[in-house]
Formats: structure tokens, C-alpha cells, sequence
């Protein structure tokens, strides 16, 4: 099962499990991930898997800041296992096993 470590300053606060369907993240609370970051948009970015949870798309929804695959700022992009996601200080790495 596929699942984002999310960091803060390079210390895992928490992780979320990936699965079918949509994940968001952002920091107003009716995200499914809530980033208490002034460098996060209210509704910054979503994360969709496929039906059978093997494939994930990252995309950008309009963020002020916006979105960093690695060094890449990104609008969309598939989601490869050890990707790091960068939004101001927190980072997200995607893991797929």
C-alpha cells in the first residue's frame, strides 16, 4: 500500500495511507492532510489513485507557493516511489511498496 511520510523540518510528524479515490492537502481542516504552514495554500494540492491503488497522480490546485517534485516545480505529475514532495517546511515523500 502506497503512503506519504510527512516532515517537518526533516522529522516525521505523520503519515497518511494511499489508496483508490482523492487525497488533498492544505491547511484549512477539511483537507485529508492539514499542513499548519503559512507556505501552504488553503486547498494546495491533490493526489488521486487509479481504482486499483497502483497509480498515483499529484496535481497542483492553483497554489500561491506552488508545488516541488525534488527540485522541479510541477502542475502535474505521476508519483514514483521515493518522490519527495516539497511544500515550504514540510516535505512529503511518496513510498510504494
Amino acid at each position: 500500500m502506497a503512503s506519504l511520510y510527512i516532515l517537518e523540518n526533516d522529522r516525521q510528524v505523520a503519515r497518511a495511507q494511499l489508496a483508490a479515490g482523492s487525497v488533498t492537502v492544505g491547511r484549512i481542516k477539511s483537507n485529508t492532510v492539514v499542513l499548519d504552514n503559512p507556505g501552504v495554500s488553503r486547498q494546495h494540492l491533490r493526489i488521486d489513485g487509479d481504482p486499483s491503488g497502483t497509480l498515483f497522480v499529484l496535481e497542483d490546485l492553483n497554489s500561491l507557493n506552488g508545488t516541488y517534485v525534488g527540485a522541479t516545480q510541477v502542475q502535474a505529475c505521476l508519483l514514483r516511489n521515493g518522490d519527495e514532495i516539497h511544500l515550504g517546511k514540510h516535505t512529503l515523500v511518496f513510498e510504494d511498496n
